[in-house]
């Protein structure tokens, strides 16, 4: 599992190293015969490759054969070693200049970014928030106390800019453009962060959509009150699917099912109906779902709050309405143009 982190290039260098002084070693303590120790083999080896030359501990005198195996192994020895170890120097160079420019490059991506998601702390929980923003295709900014979570989304084939630091912080919410957004997670595994983080992150802009983590459902009502719009109870949930998978195991299948394939991520979306959309007043049945793709429409919320589960086809569209739908993330943005009156709406 270790070697799995380590780059190849990296472990073909520690590999040469190890078999040039496995070599020296072997070839001294020959040399040496039975009256020195592999100690003193290894050590000749040592100040031979590193050209020290503290003294002959072998005794090549009367050996000419020794003395020749010596002037061989400094020559390729040393070499050997010198070239790797400046290899490895550039490669750790190399490594962090890559890392600045990526960095970089990052960072102006980041400035640009408008209408997106901020996923505060990149745990177990953060990870999964991600990969789903990733997966619809939504664009969102990670931020999290550790750099190397880049490394951890890479593992996880996601394209995702991190933002390091501290999310309680007014100034790393600021560098994640915190007043262009439409959304944040607090995912972080303290519901103190979490709160300050939805204190913060509410005071910076007032109609961001923030939804937080709670692992003690006792600071419900204090994320609430820090300024989360939504909550979400791990314990409560987990118990919830628990209790589901014994009761009714083919939904929560279904549900799994829908949720895990890759070639065509189902979900459960919503779209709002527009002021200005040409369905207005009109049944919903003209809005022509099957036009656009596989979609199934499961419920409506009026702007009254009012919900109206099945619709049926008669159903009025109403201004401000919100449709609940199953579709792809793909079928979910053609829909929303087409009911907002794009060029595809004549469909």
């Amino acid at each position: 599992m270790f070697l799995k982190v380590i780059p190849k290039k990296l472990l073909n260098i520690i590999g040469i190293i190890v078999a040039v002084v496995v070599i020296g070693t072997v070839g001294f303590k020959i040399i040496g015969g039975s009256e020195k120790s592999v100690l003193d083999a290894l050590y000749m080896t040592a100040i031979t490759i590193t050209t020290i030359g503290y003294g002959d501990v072998i005794g090549l005198d009367n050996k000419p054969l020794g003395k020749i195996f010596t002037i061989i192994y400094v020559f390729l020895g040393a070499g050997t070693i010198a070239y790797l170890f400046t290899t490895l120097a550039a490669y750790i160079i190399e490594g962090e200049l890559r890392r600045v420019f990526r960095r970089r490059k990052m960072d102006k991506r980041i400035a640009k970014m408008k209408d997106h998601y901020i996923v505060c702390g990149i745990g177990m929980v953060g990870l999964y928030v991600v990969h789903e923003m990733y997966l619809t295709k939504r664009p969102f900014i990670a931020i999290d106390n550790d750099d190397t979570k880049l490394d951890v989304f890479k593992a996880n084939n996601i394209n995702a800019d991190l933002v390091v630091g501290d999310a309680t912080e007014n100034e790393i919410l600021w560098k994640a453009m915190i007043e262009h957004a439409q959304g944040l997670f607090a995912t972080t595994d303290s519901d103190n962060d979490n709160i300050v983080i939805s204190l913060t992150a509410r005071q910076l802009n007032p109609s961001l959509r923030i939804v937080s983590r709670c692992n003690d459902t006792k600071n419900i009502d204090k994320l609430r009150r820090a300024g989360a719009d939504s909550v979400v109870a791990l314990n409560f949930i987990g118990g919830l699917r628990m209790a589901s998978e014994m009761i009714r195991p083919h939904v929560t299948s279904f549900l799994d099912m829908m949720l895990r394939d890759k070639y065509s991520p189902m979900r459960v979306e919503e779209v709002h109906i527009p002021a200005d959309s040409p369905f207005i007043g009109k049944p919903v049945k003209e809005i022509d779902f099957k036009t656009i793709g596989n979609i199934m429409l499961i419920s409506a919320r009026k702007p009254s709050g009012e919900w109206v589960y099945n619709p049926y086809p008669d159903t009025i569209v109403e201004k401000e309405m919100s449709l609940i739908i199953i579709a792809t993330p793909q079928e979910k943005e053609l829909l929303v143009e087409h009911v907002s009156g794009g060029a595809d709406s004549e469909l």
